[in-house]
């Protein structure tokens, strides 16, 4: 169990409940279904955080095939695929209880059925990507970082020029054809049907789960929950930071992804900021030979670049991270934690091209030096292994015992109060997955402020 927002999860999931808002009911319900198949042989935490690995595993072999597709080349999808999986962010995120991992495998289906739809002409991808855009409401926005570079695989053709799938192709030639009307008939109710995962919430709430943040068992709660009203709007403007400190805290982000293991300090360092360079500029040589050989999914995957990098930065407007900024922006005025799994999709672009960029470059290199680009592609899992391996990591190891260390001393019938996340989630996960100390009442004081959660603990 990490820090953060792990413990929260593993005690929602485990009690069919619902985490902070948005809520992530379609990360809750699958988790569940798994933790029936797997939590009695591993354990529960053990099973969920499998879940994780094997969805950004899936994901990744997604990415393999399509690049595959589009560059012709087996070993160009392997060394995307590869990459992809090991840049850090996404491995942390592959070995914990988060949505991000559930969040990548539902993007990288979408990109696939939209390339699908674009290569075949068949509007049932389309129909297909449609069903699995409503899902992804359900899920997290991280995923709708995709739906642009979606747009591209989906309404254009290898020239570049706009179209509209025309529909199933039958044996005797003929097609369905569609005008963009009637495609929408279709795509919106599936659209429709995968959101609707949404109303789980409005159910489940009503049986008053453990974890029921946000208490969404009316409309308006449950619009409240989905919309985040707790946390309060943050517009585009003002910036919470100046612009040029929020883009240099991507590329701050981004230096961490290849060789953390060679030095974990947050600002750059001779030999990993090395490494990042070297494969900064594989990335760029990758762009240039996956553009000669299809400038459609080209398109595609700049478009996924840009939308994850200055996309997001301008929509969620962050403050500048805990390590980043200092000396510009006021001391206290940083985000909490460093916010660099926003901007996964970002670092599955880059590594996208730089596998592409490892296979060109491997075949102009003598035949005995073929397996050269495997290697670039997997050497990350070295270098990042130090700081990536969560049984290396005293914060990702001892909160569990923390936890037992604060709640197992306290008298029967305890009311303690939590300052925050890391003080009660933990305590979570305590209580509602292995059963310690249900008797304590936990207060967590940030949360006194909703007139949900005090209602909860008077109702409890």
């Amino acid at each position: 169990m990490t820090l953060w927002d792990s413990g929260e999860f593993l005690a929602a999931i485990k009690t069919l409940g619902i985490p902070h808002p948005a809520g992530t009911p379609f990360y809750i319900l699958v988790a569940e279904c798994w933790s029936f198949l797997f939590a009695p042989v591993l354990g529960f935490a053990r099973a969920i955080n499998l879940f994780s690995a094997v969805a950004t595993a899936g994901a990744c072999a997604l990415l393999a095939s399509l690049v595959s597709r589009w560059m012709h080349s087996a070993a160009a999808g392997i060394c995307a695929g590869v990459l992809a999986g090991v840049m850090s962010t996404v491995w942390m995120s592959a070995t914990e209880t988060e949505v991000y991992a559930l969040a990548m495998l539902l993007g990288v289906v979408i990109l696939y059925a939209s390339d699908r739809c674009g290569t075949s002409d068949d509007s049932r991808w389309a129909l297909l990507a449609a069903y699995l855009i409503g899902l992804a409401c359900a899920l997290h926005l991280s995923v709708l970082v995709a739906l642009p570079a979606a747009a591209v695989l989906l309404f254009s053709e290898r020239g570049g020029s706009f179209r509209i799938p025309r529909g199933r192709r039958f044996g005797d030639g003929r097609s369905a054809d569609h005008s963009m009307a009637s495609l929408a008939m279709y795509a919106v109710p599936l659209f429709l049907l995968g959101a609707s995962c949404i109303l789980f919430m409005l159910v489940r709430a009503r049986h008053d789960p453990a974890i029921n943040q946000g208490n969404p068992s009316t409309w308006s709660a449950l619009w409240d929950v989905v919309t985040r009203k707790q946390y309060g709007a943050r517009a585009i403007f003002p910036r919470s930071a100046p612009f040029y400190v929020q883009l240099g805290n991507v590329i701050q982000y981004a230096d961490w992804q290849l060789a953390l293991g060679l030095s974990d300090a947050p600002g750059p360092s001779f030999w990993r900021t090395s490494v990042t360079l070297v494969y900064a500029i594989l990335g760029v040589f990758g762009s240039v030979k996956h553009r000669a050989a299809d400038r459609r999914s080209w398109r595609a995957i700049l478009v996924l670049l840009l939308s994850a990098t200055i996309g997001v930065v301008v929509y969620l407007n962050l403050k500048a991270g805990p390590s980043f900024g200092h000396g510009i922006v006021n001391e206290w005025d940083h985000e909490a934690r460093e916010r660099d799994y926003f901007f996964f999709f970002a670092f599955v672009s880059w590594a996208v091209w730089a596998g592409i960029g490892a296979q060109q470059l491997g075949k102009r290199l003598p035949r005995w030096l073929a397996g050269l680009p495997f290697v670039v592609a997997a050497l990350p899992i070295v270098l990042n292994w130090g700081a990536s391996d969560r049984r290396l990591r005293a914060e990702d190891s001892g909160e569990r015992e923390a936890a037992l260390a604060i709640i197992t001393p306290l008298p029967r019938n305890a009311v303690m109060f939590a300052v925050g996340d890391n003080d009660t989630y933990p305590l979570w996960y305590l209580q509602q997955v292995e059963g310690i100390r249900r008797d304590v009442t936990v207060v967590t004081i940030p949360l006194l402020s909703a007139a949900w959660y005090r209602a909860e603990l008077a109702r409890r």
